[in-house]
C-alpha cells in the first residue's frame, strides 16, 4: 500500500511509524510542505488536515484514548505549543514509565490560548504519527474551579491535579476561623498516636489546631472537587497538590492530610508535597540534597505505612541533581511532572535557526518580565542578562545560564500567546518550528532522556 501512495503521490513523506489498517482502509500521516495530513484509502485516499483528524483517530483506534497511570510509576510531559509530543515519545519508549503527555495548566491555556481539548488533540495526532500504542495519560493540571473540571472531563482527560493552594492559611489566622470548624478535628485527632517504621509522634491540642486551620479549607475544596469529578466520571487518576505555598510540607501535616482524606473516602492515587529548598522553574534543585533525602525518608515511611498512593514531584524539570535520592528512595509509585522545560527547547531551536528572531523573543520576555513572574518561582535577575552578549553566544552557553533559562521559561505567553500583539510572533514562531521538528524533537528527545534515565 505504502508503494501505490508514493507512486500516486510522489511529493508526499510517508509517516512508516503511522501505518495502520482499519476494516478495508488503511490509516497513515503524510507531510508535504511542512503540512501534516491524515490519509485514508487503499486503492483511492483521502485526505483530512491535521486539525480535524483527532477525533477519527480516537473514534477508530482504541489506544489513542487516554487511560488512567493507577499506580504505575508515571512521568507527566507539558506541551505549551503542540508540537512536542514526538520528542517526549522518544525519551520515555523503553523506559517503563507511563507518560502523561496530555498535560496542561488552566494558567498555561489562558496564557496561550488554547484548550485542553486542543492539547488533547495534539497528543492524539502525534501518537499515532509515531506508533505510540502503549497507552497515555491527560492531565488537566493545577485546578482551581469547577469550570477547569467541567472542561477538562468533556475533553476526555484522565488526571486531575487539585491545587487548593488558594485556600492553604496560615496558622495565625486563628482569630478568624470558627470555633467548631478547629474543634471537630481536635475531636477526631488530639491525643491519637502516631507510629510508622521508628517514626512517631502523638497529636496534640496545638498541632491539631495549627493542621486544622492551615488546611482545613483546602482539604473541603478537594473533597468538593472529588465529589464533582466522581458524578462525571467513573475512573480517573486524582492527585492532591499542597506544593503551591512558601511553607513545607511537615510529616505532621503530611499525616494529618492523607489521614483526613482517608477519613472522608477520597481516593487519591498521588500527593504533591512541599518539600524544602527551592523548585524554581526550569533549573536545578537549590538547597541542602542530604536534607532532602532524609525529609523524603521519613514521607516515604509515612507513605508506606498510609498508602498506598504515589508521592509527585511538581516543578520537577531540571532537577537532575535530586531524581537519584528521588528514585532510591521511593523506588515505585511516584510521578515527576515537567511542563516549561519542553518549551525552553523549543526556544533553542528557535535560537538554532533564527538568532535574529530569538533576539526578538528575549526582547519581548524582558519587556514582560515583571508581569510574567509573579505567578512563578523564580530567582532570575535580568540585569545580569546581555542581549549583545547573547546575539554572539553558542547555544550551550546560552542555555547554562539559568537567568535565561527562567526568563524564557515564563515568558511563553508574550511570546505565543492569544494576545494581538503576539500574533505575528506566534505564527513565526510556528512556522520555524514546523520547517524545523526535527531538530526540535531531538533537542527534546536529549534533554527529557536525561531525565527519564536518572528515574529508572
Amino acid at each position: 500500500m505504502s508503494y501505490l501512495f508514493k507512486k500516486q503521490y510522489p511529493d508526499f513523506r510517508l509517516f512508516e511509524s503511522s501505518l495502520r489498517k482499519h476494516g478495508d482502509d488503511y490509516y497513515f500521516v503524510a507531510e508535504k510542505n511542512g503540512r501534516m495530513y491524515l490519509v485514508i484509502g487503499n486503492n483511492s485516499f483521502r485526505f483530512i488536515e491535521r486539525e480535524e483528524s483527532p477525533e477519527i483517530l480516537r473514534k477508530t483506534f482504541s489506544f489513542l484514548t487516554p487511560v488512567c497511570a493507577g499506580m504505575k510509576n508515571s512521568f507527566g510531559f507539558g506541551d505549551r505549543t503542540g508540537f512536542a509530543t514526538p520528542g517526549h515519545i522518544r525519551a520515555v519508549e523503553g523506559s517503563g514509565l507511563f507518560p502523561i503527555f496530555a498535560q496542561q495548566s488552566a494558567r498555561e491555556l489562558e496564557r496561550t490560548g488554547r484548550t485542553f481539548k486542543q492539547v488533547l488533540d495534539d497528543v492524539i495526532f502525534w501518537c499515532f504519527a509515531f506508533g505510540w500504542i502503549n497507552g497515555f495519560g491527560a492531565d488537566a493540571d493545577h485546578a482551581k474551579n469547577f469550570d477547569v473540571l467541567q472542561e477538562a472531563i468533556s475533553a476526555g482527560y484522565t488526571f486531575f491535579t487539585i491545587d487548593p493552594s488558594d485556600k492553604i492559611r496560615n496558622p495565625s489566622d486563628i482569630a478568624s476561623c470558627k470555633k467548631q470548624s478547629i474543634d471537630k478535628y481536635i475531636k477526631e485527632y488530639s491525643g491519637k498516636n502516631f507510629a510508622c517504621n521508628g517514626f512517631s509522634f502523638v497529636f496534640t491540642e496545638e498541632m491539631v489546631s495549627e493542621l486544622a486551620i492551615t488546611y482545613g479549607q483546602a482539604i473541603d475544596f478537594i473533597e468538593e472537587c472529588y465529589l464533582f469529578i466522581s458524578d462525571r466520571k467513573k475512573n480517573f487518576d486524582f492527585e492532591v497538590s499542597v506544593d503551591e505555598t512558601k511553607v513545607p510540607t511537615t510529616v505532621y501535616a503530611h499525616v494529618f492530610i492523607v489521614m483526613e482524606l482517608r477519613r472522608r473516602n477520597i481516593e487519591f492515587n498521588s500527593l504533591a508535597l512541599r518539600f524544602s529548598g527551592r523548585f524554581e522553574k526550569g533549573i536545578d534543585y537549590i538547597g541542602d540534597i542530604n536534607e532532602f533525602a532524609r525529609e523524603l525518608e521519613i514521607h516515604n515511611k509515612i507513605r508506606n505505612h498510609l498508602g498506598p498512593y504515589k508521592i509527585s514531584l511538581h516543578s520537577g524539570s531540571d532537577k537532575f541533581s535530586i531524581y537519584g535520592a528521588f528514585k532510591k528512595t521511593l523506588g515505585d509509585m511516584f510521578h515527576v511532572k515537567t511542563s516549561g522545560t519542553s518549551w525552553i527547547q523549543a526556544m533553542k531551536t528557535i535560537a538554532a535557526i533564527d538568532r535574529e528572531f530569538f533576539m526578538k523573543c528575549l526582547e519581548v520576555a524582558l519587556k514582560d518580565f515583571e508581569k510574567n513572574s509573579r505567578s512563578y518561582e523564580i530567582s532570575t535577575d535580568i540585569s545580569r542578562i546581555n542581549l549583545e552578549k547573547i546575539r554572539n553566544e553558542n547555544l550551550d552557553e546560552i542555555f547554562s545560564d539559568n537567568h535565561i533559562r527562567q526568563l524564557i521559561h515564563i515568558s511563553y505567553g508574550s511570546i505565543i500567546g492569544n494576545a494581538p500583539e503576539s500574533q505575528e510572533m506566534k505564527q513565526h514562531y510556528n512556522i520555524l518550528i514546523e520547517k524545523n521538528c526535527e531538530l526540535y524533537f531531538r533537542f527534546i528527545e536529549e534533554h527529557l532522556k536525561k531525565h527519564v534515565q536518572l528515574l529508572t
